[in-house]
């Protein structure tokens, strides 16, 4: 009534979404183990169930880094040329905007991931390249959780 009719529109889709995850299993219970990870949510982890398709593959972690663009490569030529380090950029750009909202969000609700951000901060490390390492931590920690099949545990929680 009062929503305009894109929201209207999204909110029946993601009902849709929301329906297709329960009526299957596999996905419910891979959904289930991606929520699990922290910095990730809703749509992220339907994006990557998406992107993976509910993980048929058996994907590894690094493949899905690099897939994501979170992996940086040696730009190196012999002795001649030594580049700094870059991520590739056929990379699936709208998961790694995905993947950046997570670390930001892990950062500040994850008191693991604020340290880690600090020290390398400390470090010299350039932001960015900080906030990409926590976006490839976010990555290989989901693909752990679902090839593994058990849900994530902070360590650091669990020993308090």
């Amino acid at each position: 009534p009062n929503c305009s009719f894109s929201q209207y529109s999204t909110r029946k889709i993601d009902g849709h979404i929301r329906q297709i995850i329960l009526e299957n299993a596999d996905l419910k219970t891979n959904y289930d183990l991606l929520i699990t990870v922290p910095g990730i949510g809703h749509i992220t982890a339907i994006y990557i169930i998406c992107c993976t398709n509910n993980f048929a593959a058996k994907i590894s972690g690094k493949q899905l880094s690099c897939y994501a663009g979170v992996v940086p490569f040696e730009h190196t030529s012999g002795i001649s040329i030594k580049g700094k380090n870059k991520v590739h950029k056929m990379a699936n750009k709208d998961l790694k905007k995905l993947l950046h909202l997570c670390a930001l969000t892990a950062m500040q609700h994850y008191p693991e991931f604020k340290t880690y951000y600090d020290r390398k901060k400390q470090e010299g490390k350039h932001s960015m390249s900080i906030l990409n390492a926590i976006r490839n931590k976010i990555v290989l920690r989901a693909v752990a959780v679902v090839n593994n099949q058990k849900p994530y545990v902070d360590i650091n929680q669990k020993a308090a």
